[in-house]
């Protein structure tokens, strides 16, 4: 771990040790100027001049910066929790340049595992002619870690993958280490405010960021675990009811709590507004 990341993950790691910081809901954060474009790799090395601001709710720790052209946005979550449903539903940042929250514009960060095969289908379907050589080349690793971005639209939610023909595309990457995970993003200012007109640099804008809750891939790996247990349990009935002579009845398997009670599967959200950084002097 180079000295610039451990500044800022230490500054990250003093602040869950003293308080929360508390923010009006007025309070507006000021993002830093990048004077030159960030590097997105999961990796705080550039964040070292950041101190990061924290949400109470999800635990998460942030910190945000702008050039002339991107909006940069680090985020770490310490909580195994907070983050445990993150590879089901990505972070959906939305970003606007509207005096009011909404959902209309932004970001749907993905990301996934794929077999060499998917890796290969998906890279054809963008266009990518692989020779025979490269595709024998992906087919040596069992599975490849994929970064995706989908475009939030009006009325749409998450659009197909990619920002489309005319939009710069967004980035993000992710690294966890033991509890610790860092999440780096970059939305292109060309894709805040409205269309033709995007913000630039000491605009005033809002950001929100929401990800976990109930899905259904969730929800069926939750019945498939159940059912696994149901069968195991119903195997040893006869032995359980015959055992059972204190009045209570005879057990009929595991019991399990609620799923919206559980707090691996609850929903994250929070909105900041943002006053977007401008070159000093």
């Amino acid at each position: 771990m180079t000295n610039k990341r451990s500044a800022f993950l230490l500054a990250v790691a003093t602040l869950m040790a003293v308080s929360v910081l508390a923010f009006a809901k007025d309070t507006v954060v000021a993002s830093i100027w990048a004077p030159v474009p960030l590097t997105i790799d999961g990796v705080a090395q550039e964040w070292d001049d950041a101190a990061p601001l924290f949400d109470k709710a999800s635990g998460a720790q942030y910190a945000l910066k702008n050039d002339g052209q991107d909006l940069y946005v680090i985020m770490v979550l310490r909580d195994a929790i907070a983050r445990s449903t993150i590879d089901y539903t990505g972070m959906k940042i939305y970003v606007s340049s509207d005096p009011k929250k909404s959902k209309d514009t932004g970001v749907l960060f993905l990301q996934k595992r794929l077999t060499p095969d998917q890796l290969i289908a998906s890279l054809e379907k963008k266009g990518e002619v692989l020779t025979e050589e490269k595709k024998v080349e992906i087919r040596k690793q069992k599975s490849y870690a994929v970064f995706l971005e989908e475009a939030i639209v009006p009325n749409r939610g998450a659009a197909a993958s990619g920002a489309g023909p005319d939009q710069e595309p967004a980035l993000f990457r992710s690294i966890q280490k033991g509890q610790l995970a860092v999440y780096e993003f970059k939305i292109p200012l060309s894709r805040i405010g409205q269309s033709g007109s995007p913000v630039q640099p000491g605009s005033a804008i809002k950001v929100g960021f929401e990800w976990g809750g109930m899905t259904k891939e969730i929800m069926k790996n939750v019945m498939a675990d159940r059912a696994s247990s149901g069968t195991q349990a119903r195997q040893g009935t006869s032995e359980m009811v015959t055992a059972d002579r204190s009045g209570d009845g005879a057990s009929e398997g595991p019991d399990f709590s609620p799923i919206s009670r559980d707090k691996r599967y609850s929903k994250h959200s929070f909105w900041i507004d943002v006053k977007l950084a401008v070159p000093a002097g």
